[in-house]
């Protein structure tokens, strides 16, 4: 589990570098890719329902008008602080996540509201 963080500032990630290198330049397809190969790399922590039991995983899901998505955050201060409590959650990398996701019809939102 995840504790509430101590301080809100967290430091910039290498992710957080290729989302703006990626938001300030729409049009540069090198831009996106890099950006796509950071979460790729990346070690991610998906907010859990519950405890993972064994290789069981049930991650919190919402539902919202645009389909299913999952919460995942590239620093555990991040998750702490978007749920504001303590929650379960499994850390993998992006590369993982994504084979786990991918022809499910679940998108992924990423470090919402914290970054």
């Amino acid at each position: 589990m995840t504790e509430a963080p101590k301080t809100p500032e967290t430091p910039e990630t290498a992710l957080d570098a290729a989302h703006a290198a990626m938001q300030a330049a729409p049009a540069d397809d090198a831009a996106r890719l890099r950006f796509f190969e950071r979460v790729a790399d990346s070690e991610l922590f998906l907010l859990l329902k519950r405890e993972a039991s064994g290789d069981q995983v049930d991650p919190e899901s919402f539902e919202l008008a645009d389909g299913t998505f999952v919460l995942a955050f590239d620093r555990e201060e991040r998750l702490a602080a978007f749920t504001g409590r303590a929650s379960p959650y499994l850390a993998l990398s992006g590369r993982v996540l994504a084979r786990m996701l991918a022809g499910q019809g679940i998108g992924l939102g990423l470090n919402l509201e914290v970054a």
